[in-house]
C-alpha cells in the first residue's frame, strides 16, 4: 500500500488523475489537497492554502506520503496576461512550499512535478520539441512553470530528492474550464445550441497548430512516471501530432445541432501565439506510453459534458 498524495487534487487533471487511481486493484491511500471542502468517497481531502508554508509542513509531516503527484498551480496563459504577478507569485511559492515540507519531513517520497510544455523555446518551423530544448517562456504563466521546474531541478539535486519531471503538451477533456482553446469553443456551441437568439462563435487564431491529448491518456502517463520515470529526468507528454485550432473547431462544429458563424473576436486573440508546438515523445515512448483515445472521440465527450452543463 502506497500513501498518495495529489495536491491540486480537485481540478481538471487532478480529478482525471484521481479515478484513474481508483480504477487500479490496490489499496493506496490517496490524499488530496484543494482550496476548499470536499467530500469525495475513499478519498481524503485536505482543505488548505498551499501558499501557507506551516499548514504545508503539517500536511506532509502528518501524511508521510510515498508518492507526490504536484498538480497545484495556476493554471491560463490568457489568465496570467491579466495578472502576471498573481500567477508568478502562486505558482513560484506553492511549490517552494511543497519541496520545503518534503525536504524535511518526507525525503523518502517520490514527487512527480508537473511542468508545462509552454516552458520551451519554440522553434518557427515546427519541428518536434525534445526534453534538451532551450527554455524561453514566452508568457507569464510559462515563466510560473518553467520557476516550478527548475526549482524541482535545483532540489532534486541539492538534496537528493527523488524527484521526476513532466512536460505535458496540450491536455483535453470533459471537465476543464472555460479559457481553454477547445472548452472554449465547446461551451460556446453548447450555449448556441440551446438558445435560439445566438448564432455566432467567436474565436480567436485559428492558425495556430497545437499537440493535442485526451485527458485519460495524460493521466495513464503520469502514473507510468510515478511507477517508472527515472530520478533526476525530464518527461515531454504528447500525442507527437501537431493539429491546427482550425481543425478543433470544424470538427466540433461538424458536431453542433445547428448552423454557426465563426467570428474572430480581436480580445481572444494573444500577444503572442506560436504558430507551432508539438512534442517529441520518444522519452516516455520508450517506458510504453503513448496516446490512445482518437480526438474525435475526446472532442465528441467534451461537447456532450458543455450540453449537460446547460440543461
Amino acid at each position: 500500500m502506497q500513501k498518495i498524495l495529489i495536491t491540486g487534487g480537485t481540478g481538471f487533471a487532478g480529478t482525471h488523475l484521481l479515478k484513474a487511481l481508483q480504477k487500479r486493484d490496490t489499496e493506496d491511500e490517496i490524499h488530496l489537497t484543494s482550496l476548499h471542502e470536499h467530500q469525495l468517497p475513499g478519498v481524503q481531502v485536505h482543505a488548505l492554502n498551499l501558499i501557507d508554508a506551516a499548514a504545508v509542513e503539517k500536511l506532509i509531516q502528518d501524511i508521510q506520503p510515498d508518492q507526490i503527484y504536484h498538480l497545484a498551480s495556476l493554471a491560463g496563459v490568457a489568465d496570467s496576461f491579466k495578472d502576471p504577478q498573481t500567477v508568478i507569485n502562486n505558482n513560484f511559492q506553492l511549490t517552494l512550499n511543497v519541496l520545503e515540507a518534503v525536504r524535511k519531513f518526507a525525503p523518502q517520497a517520490k514527487i512527480l512535478l508537473i511542468s508545462s510544455a509552454e516552458i520551451y523555446k519554440p522553434n518557427l518551423e515546427g519541428r518536434p520539441i525534445a526534453e534538451d530544448g532551450l527554455l524561453e517562456p514566452s508568457n507569464p504563466y510559462a515563466a510560473s512553470k518553467a520557476a516550478q521546474d527548475l526549482l524541482a531541478s535545483a532540489y532534486g539535486q541539492s538534496f537528493n530528492l527523488n524527484i521526476v519531471r513532466a512536460r505535458p503538451f496540450n491536455h483535453i477533456g470533459p471537465g476543464q474550464n472555460k479559457g481553454f482553446v477547445v472548452a472554449d469553443f465547446a461551451s460556446q456551441i453548447a450555449a448556441i445550441e440551446k438558445d435560439d437568439q445566438i448564432h455566432e462563435i467567436k474565436v480567436g487564431n485559428l492558425k495556430a497548430a497545437r499537440d493535442f491529448t485526451d485527458v485519460d491518456d495524460m493521466m495513464r502517463a503520469y502514473i507510468l512516471l510515478m511507477e517508472k520515470g527515472a530520478r533526476g529526468e525530464v518527461y515531454n507528454i504528447g500525442r507527437g501530432q501537431a493539429i491546427k485550432i482550425q481543425a478543433i473547431l470544424d470538427q466540433l462544429l461538424a458536431l453542433a445541432h445547428k448552423k454557426i458563424d465563426v467570428i474572430i473576436d480581436q480580445e481572444r486573440l494573444r500577444p503572442i501565439d506560436i504558430p507551432t508546438i508539438v512534442a517529441d515523445n520518444r522519452k516516455i515512448a520508450a517506458l510504453g506510453w503513448q496516446a490512445e483515445v482518437p480526438l474525435e472521440e475526446t472532442l465528441a465527450h467534451i461537447l456532450e459534458d458543455w450540453r449537460d452543463k446547460m440543461v
